[in-house]
């Protein structure tokens, strides 16, 4: 039997469930899914769809995942509603290369575990794989794990199992349209330039859980639990001279840290900067009301790193947590305060910066 998996939330009961009714079939897993985006987001459903299958015994086949051309086919169907003709699109190609696999396979039978979850129409994946698999020469397997408590058992086995639970079906346009239904911005869409992981990104999360998997094979006692964080993103940023009245602006190569509020055309006064002893190292910080500011040479100091310039700090920037620990050092736990790097020491700049906090909840693994 070749099983279509969504994810592990759905996979891991729906497995189970199949085992206890065909005991003597052996299964394998197939995981297609070219809807889910960002690619980050991807990576972390397939760490953990193998997880779940390594543990279930269950052998997995990975298809490709080929973004493009899902998005060619729901062209004209962005605006379409979950459950609506999109997702109808969506579940048919994936189904359609399960069938060919399957048959590829020599396979009897074919079903999917997006019959588990509760943001599909159950009653049109059972008419969509029977359709297809007979198309192929293949039984659809159609089972309802969801009833008489079905969904809150695998709800349950999911926490207890410490699966990753995620929060969107899985394509770009539910998840913009669940983001916008909340008033907030879809913060999975952001990247930093420098490849920096940030906080509550996909990569974050996904190294999470590949510490966590780390422990259980070492069986090293943990929890997973999840905390709610105000996350930072930076849209952008920079700092310039006013060398005129016209306006011409002298852009000043810089370095926004993380947690530095919006600020818009905002003007420094003076900077005075004086030399702080810090973890018994001499750095320069340059003090102002309206922001603090560091120099290159004080940053190499204090990550013992040999940046060339600030521009070199933007594409190799330090490990998000070792920026956070250095800001909370110098500025406190509390402060939004701009907190920008300069190449040399600076007397009066002007700061635009645009940048956003938004609370979401993580995933963290606590190792005993």
């Amino acid at each position: 039997m070749l099983v279509h998996i969504c994810c592990s939330v759905d996979s891991h009961y729906f497995l189970q469930e199949l085992k206890e009714i065909y005991p003597n079939e052996k299964m394998i897993g197939f995981f297609y899914n070219p809807n889910i985006h960002p690619k980050e987001e991807y990576d972390l459903r397939l760490f953990d769809v193998k997880r779940s299958c390594s543990s279930l015994g269950i052998d997995l086949i990975v298809g490709d995942y080929n973004l493009e051309s899902w998005l060619n086919k729901v062209k004209g169907f962005e605006d379409a509603e979950e459950k609506g003709d999109r997702c109808t699109i969506c579940f048919d190609e994936r189904l359609l290369k399960s069938a060919i696999l399957a048959m590829q396979l020599n396979e009897r039978y074919l079903t999917t575990t997006l019959l588990t979850s509760p943001m599909k129409s159950q009653s049109e994946l059972f008419n969509q794989g029977e359709s297809i698999a007979k198309i192929y020469g293949l039984e659809f397997i159609s089972i309802d794990t969801r009833s008489n408590g079905g969904t809150q058992r695998q709800s349950k086995m999911a926490k207890d199992s410490n699966l990753y639970r995620q929060n969107y079906c899985g394509c770009i346009y539910a998840l913009d349209k669940q983001r916008s239904r909340s008033n907030k911005v879809t913060l999975e869409m952001f990247n930093n330039i420098g490849k920096q992981v940030l906080k509550g990104s996909a990569r974050w999360t996904l190294e999470t859980f590949k510490e966590l998997y780390e422990y259980e094979r070492n069986n090293i006692p943990y929890i997973l639990q999840k905390n709610n964080i105000n996350a930072y993103r930076l849209l952008s940023g920079y700092v310039f001279e006013q060398l005129s009245a016209s306006g011409v602006k002298n852009i000043i190569p810089s370095y926004i840290f993380t947690h530095s509020k919006s600020s818009k055309n905002l003007k420094t006064g003076d900077i005075i900067w004086k030399k702080i002893d810090f973890d018994g190292k001499k750095i320069m910080l340059g003090f102002c009301d309206n922001a603090l500011f560091v120099d290159i040479d004080s940053i190499n100091l204090v990550f013992n790193i040999n940046y060339k310039n600030v521009i070199d700090m933007i594409y190799n920037p330090p490990l998000y947590n070792d920026e956070l620990s250095f800001r909370i050092k110098i500025l406190g736990s509390d402060s939004v305060k701009p907190f920008i790097v300069v190449d040399n020491f600076v007397s009066s700049l002007k700061i635009n910066i645009d940048s956003i906090f938004q609370n979401i909840d993580i995933f963290e693994v606590i190792k005993f």
